[in-house]
């Protein structure tokens, strides 16, 4: 059943959005370029390049980050992150005493949410994950901004391609830690704001427009004051997606953990509204390897091959924004170099490059930077325990039941403090 639904929303989304169906991938591979002579230590190039399936070759993407700090993120995520994401400053703000419960409008004694670790938070995965991502995007053709969502929602970096501002507002909303309820709708109409040019952010026509929601829980506010899920709450969020869709706006929505899978309705709503795609995540800390999976130019896989030694990159990258990056090993002489992208409707494109390798004594910074930031990015992800495989199965399977579950009536209010 679940197998011939999927079948089915594809076979409508080739008729209903033919020009998806005709979209073709665009490559360009811009170092090193054809006719290159390479002469350094390692038998090892470093191959980079843009793909799309955009009508034109338009390398521009903005990614606004919208994520939930209401009270629940501070919920245990399955991990520490400690060495994922940046470290709290010695006396983080907010998280002295371990006895206070977390209450949906403040703080106060007993009751309330249990309060974790800051590093190994709900909150810790989002900002982690977002981290991740930032470190794999181009910053010269892609900007980045942060939305925050709790009670309000609040512009917290507007959209630069200045990444280092980027990573210290991250660092900033860890340390600031998890306040307040969940106001989905607020969230995703300041995205489209920023997206859209009219907000803080320069206007950009000529970019993909996206945004990245994580959220742990369900709409409360503004009708359910924080209590409980109202029918209300879940309209005004879709509601406000319909129109990011309408202005070519796309929102991936990651719903993360039980409270969020409980009552998926605002969060299936919301993706499907604007045309993105809904994932759920059933281990917050899981979202450390996901975030990074979705690509905003329609490009599902690429794969680089040196045609003379008929070996494949060894290290691939292919990132979020559509810039790919790999490693692929050479022999002394000449080399050709062929790079293979496939688009997510299953349109192929090829593009080859010839490039002269010499072995010298010197070594390629940037094929260095590239070689340790990928180890670093592996062994973050080995440390959730999960293989890639047990991880999609699960997402798929959780995908299925939350589609199920859109049409049952929301969760009853909740007893004690808000959140």
């Amino acid at each position: 059943m679940a197998r011939a639904l999927r079948q089915l929303t594809l076979v409508l989304s080739l008729v209903l959005f033919p020009a998806l169906a005709r979209a073709q991938p665009k490559l360009q591979i811009t170092s090193p370029k054809s006719g290159a002579r390479i002469s350094q230590e390692k038998p090892v190039v470093l191959v980079s390049g843009k793909v799309s399936t955009l009508p034109e070759r338009n390398p521009n993407v903005d990614i606004l980050f919208v994520l939930d700090t209401s009270a629940s993120t501070a919920q245990y995520a399955g991990i520490d992150f400690s060495d994922a994401s940046s470290r709290l400053p010695p006396e983080p703000r907010r998280w002295a005493r371990p006895q206070i419960g977390i209450y949906g409008g403040g703080f106060g004694i007993g009751g309330g949410l249990p309060l974790h670790d800051l590093q190994s938070s709900v909150l810790a995965a989002e900002v982690a994950a977002s981290q991740r991502l930032l470190s794999q995007l181009n910053s010269q053709t892609t900007r980045v901004g942060i939305v925050t969502f709790a009670a309000d929602a609040r512009l917290v970096q507007p959209l630069t391609h200045d990444f280092d501002s980027v990573k210290r507002a991250l660092d900033d909303i860890l340390a600031n830690g998890p306040y307040g309820g969940t106001n989905m709708a607020a969230a995703v109409r300041l995205g489209v704001r920023e997206l859209a040019g009219l907000g803080e952010s320069p206007k950009r026509a000529d970019a993909v427009k996206v945004q990245f929601f994580l959220t742990d829980g369900i709409p409360t506010l503004p009708i359910g004051g924080s209590r409980r899920a109202a029918p209300e709450d879940t309209q005004l969020a879709v509601n406000a997606a319909r129109i990011a869709g309408k202005a070519g706006i796309k929102i991936y929505v990651f719903a993360l953990g039980d409270e969020a899978l409980s009552y998926p309705a605002a969060a299936v709503g919301i993706a499907r509204e604007s045309g993105g795609l809904f994932t759920p995540v059933v281990r917050p800390a899981d979202i450390l390897a996901v975030l990074e999976k979705i690509s905003v130019v329609g490009i599902d896989h690429v794969q680089i091959i040196n045609e003379t030694n008929r070996q494949k990159a060894s290290q691939m990258r292919l990132a979020a924004d559509g810039n790919f990056s790999g490693a692929v090993p050479v022999v002394e002489g000449n080399n050709q170099i062929q790079v293979i992208a496939r688009s997510s409707s299953g349109a192929v494109v090829q593009d080859s490059i010839a490039i002269y390798y010499e072995r010298s004594r010197q070594q390629s910074l940037d094929l260095e930077v590239f070689l340790e930031r990928e180890k670093s990015l592996q062994l973050q992800v080995e440390r959730l325990g999960r293989s890639p495989e047990a991880l999609q199965g699960e997402i798929e399977r959780a995908r299925d039941e939350s589609l199920r579950k859109v049409e049952q009536p929301p969760p009853p209010a909740r007893e004690g403090p808000p959140r």
